[in-house]
């Protein structure tokens, strides 16, 4: 219990950071997806990574916000030599995954750093994807993992390059200290995932909090333990899987939940989205990130930490599941 609680107080009042675009090295070359890359803790990252010359592909649903995010990043770092551009994708449509990668192997030979940072947080409840799905399941999980399923083989090819370093070829699964809140045991409520049963409790007259805090939940411990699987089914590659907590932000994230938690996350502890960004920045890109540490959980602003215990201890069980349950949601559109 007392570890539990030091994990918590320390990911909710991080250390100074270590890696950040003043430390981090010229990216030539490289080239990276961030999703959700237009706004938020993405569009940070985006701003550090074409800072440092870099390709980057601002993966979304509006070409509108994608262009204008890249128009401020330019306008704001107008010597970089790096490219960006905008990648059409909608997470809460499994039918738009397909050509968003095709789109993106037919202009690119090489993938470094796969972000899947887009995400929703704590919509209405009864929310669904295009498919049925709960849409924080759908958007947060499901669809990443089809989007990630077509660009893997692309980044072994890219980890085997004589040119790549080593270790440099990653995936990251943005997660959330809301991990905590996912249910118990094990983080995925496998008995009705989607939740389409009446729950009992966790109601309240101020904020309609029934459902939606283990919804969110659940997607964030999904992200985990997807990391997790991912870096066993591609042990051996060169290529690596991790997940992380960026931190508590102020961000459009939240732009779904109810009014009262919007007031808490952007007045209790909560730090500039920049700093989410070099969370993600350090799991992306730190030498420290090696082999031994495949899978493994960062938070902010960029150390190694540890999810709750029971999803921890479950990964292996959970990790299976988990992959199988996405393959056969996705079957359709592979």
């Amino acid at each position: 219990m007392a570890a539990a609680l030091y994990q918590t107080y320390t990911e909710m009042l991080p250390p100074t950071p270590e890696l950040t675009e003043k430390s981090l090295p010229d990216l030539s070359g490289k080239v990276y997806i961030v999703t959700g890359g237009a706004s938020g803790v993405g569009f940070e990252l985006c701003k550090i990574l074409y800072f440092k010359n870099s390709t980057v592909y601002i993966a979304g649903r509006s070409a509108t916000n994608g262009e204008t995010a890249i128009e401020a990043i330019k306008k704001e770092h107008p010597t970089s030599t790096g490219t960006l551009k905008f990648l059409q994708i909608d997470l809460s449509d499994l039918a738009t995954v397909k050509p968003a990668a095709e789109e993106f192997m037919r202009q690119e030979s090489r993938l470094d750093v796969l972000w899947h940072n887009a995400g929703i947080m704590l919509p209405p409840d009864g929310t669904v994807d295009k498919h049925g799905h709960e849409i924080q399941m759908g958007t947060n999980v499901i669809a990443p993992w089809l989007f990630q399923s077509f660009l893997t083989p692309l980044m072994v090819k890219t980890a085997a390059l004589p040119e790549t370093p080593k270790n440099s070829v990653r995936v990251l699964w943005v997660g959330s200290l809301a991990n905590n809140s996912s249910p118990y045991p094990g983080g995925i409520n496998w008995d009705d995932i989607n939740f389409e049963k009446p729950l009992p409790g966790l109601k309240s007259m101020i904020v309609p909090l029934e459902g939606r805090i283990l919804k969110y939940g659940q997607s964030k411990a999904a992200n985990i333990i997807m990391a997790a699987e991912l870096a066993k089914r591609l042990q051996g590659t060169g290529v690596l899987s991790l997940s992380l907590n960026p931190g508590n932000l102020k961000s459009k994230l939240d732009r779904t939940s109810p009014w009262i938690i919007q007031v808490f996350l952007h007045t209790v502890i909560s730090y500039p989205a920049y700093y989410g960004g070099l969370t993600e920045l350090w799991a992306g890109l730190s030498p420290k990130v090696t082999e031994e540490n495949n899978g493994a959980y960062v938070i902010p602003w960029g150390r190694f930490g540890a999810p709750r215990a029971d999803i921890t201890k479950g990964l292996e069980e959970n990790g299976k599941k988990l992959w199988e349950y996405c393959e056969g949601e996705c079957k359709d559109y592979m």
